[in-house]
């Protein structure tokens, strides 16, 4: 059987044998190709045009010499047998200098300087003879001493022009010998290297062949170590054929199970070592590769089971499964592992701890219910003693309330510490995720603390390392009461010096948020250190036994951080102080979320409350949820609402309103639609999906205006009824009472959405004097002010937009919704035809938006002489 390492040798072996053979094809490619290269120079050589060239000029410098001749015969006697000569001799001479210009030979020649210039000059001499050779003959005869003259000038330039050709085909022919003798030297530097590459590979087959034998006797004695291996196993082991026929056993298997190797060779395993009853079961599970040649799956490589002997003896088994390949084809290893001790150790201690679990539970819960009892008793102690604050007391008797109730707050801390431990102990303890301000969660902190560190000279306060983080999402509770412990032990064990809470939102883990709780005290030994987080440990330092404590504060916030998937720890220098580190996993917030009680007004602290008096004994109080993000709009449905004697939580987005529906439960949420953060519409929708407290709390959609299309998917959103605005308080009132039981279903239902009239008036005294009887006169006007002052820029701003800018339609939900609740009803329109052009996707006419600043003028013009009169 060949193992993973034995192939993977082969395959390397095979890998360097293709690279050796692909080297060899290569370099015996490269010869063969400069081969061919030298051969095709040897044919250019002996084929070379430079024989030709040269027969031709010599050819060239006969001609013109046997021309002369003519010329000379003629001259001494010019009869017409000597100028026909003449002329013959000169069409031949004509003719070679002609092979000279026009032949692909002489091409290179043609183009050196020194070869062309005496050409050019030949040619100029044939020119000019040409008539006189093809004249009379005469004329001839007449000229033949000139001819004979300038035949003269014309051998010296016959004699260059052959002297240029002869030596540049002098330099080809250097050249071409050179460029021979290069190819020849590269050819036999890469027949040195094919040498001394065949000589390289001579020498890793060599190798090869050496590892080969060496890995031959290597896997022999792995063959033989792992007989033995098996042979000395505690555990049976089978080979088995795909099939699972047995082919071979070790000595294990024949003590384990009784068996001859003659008995087990070719049977079943299945057959061999399972009782009957679940051979089939076994075949059909875990065992149901065999017969398919395939590897098992990693549920079926490992598994318990039963088995049996030879004698029947049933016994339990871990059985181990794996495949292998011997020869080419499939077998299956079989370990077996009779486990009968361990499981009856295992039942052993599973029973001892199933006692020791119960009764672990049962004083768990013990303590659980025991503390909750002692705690409501204390409660009412306590809640009595301050009541008897409110009665008039003597100095003696005051003095005797203190000390009880400062006896009966730590009697009840001591109760609530073993209670958190019992709840933790028995599994009662639940994480709650929500979200929460860190900023509010450590200035309460601080506050709680700040009293007992003042008592001791110390000073509390915390502070952020890097960027500040608004909100977190987890269990607000449990984090404050494990910083409380962590703060409270540094308060104790610190004396005239400070106590600082460092945050930091660790990097790299954008969820983990670390508490660092760093004092100036007597700090703790390093091997104490661990000692202190133990339940009731509390050490014997200077001043330790004056700061009492049962030991359970640390060790419950270890538990705590831990259930929070968080941890713990601390360090010290004794004599100089502690630092106590606690990181938990907190999702950020984008936004810290709003406060757990209702703001104040945002523009003084006087509230108008006539109405309420009014009110209050028609109507059942509500406690309501207002999500606007226009701040002088939220101020103005809130007054109106704590008039008619509701209480109202606020929140400025969509996504603050579905933290707090979800934290808080609300008899009616009020929702705006467009807001930034996240709109109206998918607020409603978040709520609703949700397992909030307000998850089924009614809804009512409040908008300056919607499109008709609009309309229906506030319901589909999950609103129940609409108003539009400016808010009517009769509306406001009508739709809380149709959503709440208060008025008949009928007239609950969306309403107010109608587009406004043509032709609107300036301003509607009837939605101005509904604002001058919810507010207090210096609450309205401080409100006016401010908005005129925030509308003049903004409708100033607007009317500067390109009608195509994307923010107009925001910009003019937002001056429509302030200019309706103060009753500018023509501006309010032409602010929302404007926003239903761009939301329709319409273009806007520039002149639009530049009449504006005129229609506010005379609107704010119309509201400050209504305000005058009024």
């Amino acid at each position: 059987m060949s193992g993973p390492v034995e192939q993977h040798g082969k395959r390397r072996t095979w890998v360097r044998t293709g690279l050796a053979a692909s080297a060899v094809v290569f370099v015996l490619g490269l010869v063969a190709g400069m081969a061919t290269l030298i051969l095709r120079h040897i044919d250019d050589l002996s084929v070379a045009s430079s024989d030709n060239m040269q027969w031709s000029l010599a050819q060239a410098d006969v001609e013109f010499l046997r021309f002369r001749l003519s010329l000379a015969d003629a001259r001494a006697e010019p009869d017409a047998a000597q100028l026909s000569q003449l002329r013959q001799r000169f069409d031949i001479f004509y003719s070679r200098m002609a092979t000279l210009e026009e032949a692909d030979t002489f091409h290179t020649l043609r183009e050196d300087a020194s070869f062309a210039a005496p050409v050019d000059r030949v040619q100029g001499f044939l020119q000019a003879t040409v008539p006189l050779i093809d004249g009379s003959d005469a004329a001839l005869a007449a000229a033949l001493p000139e001819l004979d003259e300038r035949a003269a000038a014309a051998g010296e330039n016959v004699r260059r022009f052959s002297l240029a050709a002869l030596s540049a085909l002098a330099a080809q022919t250097e050249t071409r010998r050179i460029e021979l003798l290069t190819a020849l030297v590269l050819m036999a530097a890469i027949l040195a290297v094919l040498f001394a590459g065949l000589l390289l590979l001579a020498g890793s087959l060599s190798r090869l062949a050496r590892l080969a034998q060496e890995r031959a006797h290597e896997v022999q004695e792995g063959a033989a170590r792992l007989q033995t291996v098996a042979d000395t196993s505690l555990d049976a082991i089978f080979v088995t054929d795909s099939e699972g026929r047995v082919r071979q056993i070790n000595r294990a298997a024949q003590t384990t199970l009784g068996l001859r190797p003659a008995d087990a060779m070719g049977a079943s395993i299945v057959d061999l070592l399972f009782p009957e009853t679940l051979r089939d079961p076994l075949r059909n599970g875990a065992l149901r590769f065999l017969g398919t040649g395939t590897r098992p799956g990693p549920e079926e490589r490992q598994f318990e089971t039963m088995a049996q002997d030879i004698a029947g003896r049933a016994f339990p088994v871990e059985i181990s499964f794996d495949r292998g390949i011997s020869g080419g084809k499939p077998v299956f290893v079989v370990f077996l592992r009779d486990i009968s001790r361990r499981k009856a150790a295992e039942d052993g201690l599973t029973e001892a701890r199933d006692r020791a679990l119960a009764g672990e539970r049962a004083k768990a819960e013990f303590l659980a219910v025991m503390s909750h009892e002692m705690r409501t008793p204390l409660n009412g102690l306590l809640g009595t003693m301050q009541l008897l604050r409110d009665h008039a007391l003597t100095e003696r008797q005051s003095e005797l309330l203190d000390r009880m109730s400062s006896s009966g707050r730590l009697l009840l801390g001591l109760v609530n510490d073993v209670l958190d431990l019992a709840k933790f102990e028995a599994g009662k303890m639940e994480v709650e995720t929500r979200p929460f301000s860190l900023a509010r969660l450590l200035d309460g902190v601080v506050q709680t603390t700040a009293p007992l560190a003042a008592a001791q000279g110390n000073s509390v306060e915390w502070r952020w390392v890097g960027p500040e983080q608004p909100g977190a999402v987890g269990d607000m509770r449990r984090l404050r009461q494990m910083l409380l412990n962590l703060v409270g032990n540094s308060v104790k064990f610190t004396r005239d010096g400070s106590v600082e809470i460092e945050v930091e939102r660790l990097r790299g883990d954008e969820d983990l948020v670390e508490f660092r709780v760093i004092d100036t005290g007597i700090g703790i030994a390093e091997e104490d250190l661990d000692r202190i987080f133990q339940d009731f440990v509390t050490l014997d330092s200077s001043y330790a036994r004056t700061a009492g404590g049962t030991g359970l504060g640390l060790g419950i916030a270890r538990r705590l951080a831990a259930l929070m998937d968080g941890e713990m720890g601390a360090e010290s220098t004794p004599g100089e102080g502690s630092l106590f580190w606690l990181r938990v996993p907190l999702a950020p917030l984008r936004e810290a979320p709003e406060p757990q009680t209702a703001r104040t007004a945002s523009f003084g602290d006087e509230a108008y409350h006539d109405a309420a008096v009014r009110t209050a004994s028609r109507r059942r109080p509500l406690r309501l949820l207002l999500v606007e993000d226009n701040e002088i709009n939220r101020f103005v449905a809130r007054e109106m609402l704590e008039a008619e004697g509701h209480t109202v939580v606020e929140a400025a987005n969509g996504r603050a309103g579905v933290e707090r529906a979800e934290a808080e439960a609300f008899d009616a949420i009020l929702m705006d639609i467009s807001m930034p953060v996240m709109d109206g519409p998918e607020a409603a929708r978040r709520i609703r999906a949700g397992q909030g407290a307000s998850a089924d709390a009614p809804i009512i959609a409040v908008t300056a205006h919607a499109l008709p299309e609009e309309i229906e998917s506030f319901r589909a959103a999950g609103m129940e009824r609409a108003i539009s605005k400016p808010v009517d308080r009769a509306d406001l009132i009508g739709a809380l009472d149709s959503v709440t039981g208060g008025a008949d279903e009928a007239e609950a239902g969306y309403a107010g959405f109608e587009a406004a009239p043509q032709r609107a008036p300036l301003v509607d005294e009837r939605q101005l004097q509904s604002l001058a009887e919810s507010l207090a006169p210096e609450t309205r006007a401080r409100l006016m002010d401010r908005f005129l002052t925030e509308t003049e820029g903004t409708v100033a701003a607007l009317a500067a937009r390109a009608p195509g800018a994307p923010e107009i339609a925001p910009i003019a939900h937002k001056i429509a919704g302030s200019c309706g609740t103060f009753g500018m009803v023509a501006l309010a329109d032409a602010l929302r035809r404007i926003e239903t052009r761009v939301k329709r996707g319409e273009r806007l006419d520039a002149d639009e938006l530049r009449a504006l600043p005129d229609l506010w003028a005379e609107s704010r013009a119309a509201l400050l002489a209504w305000h005058a009169a009024a």
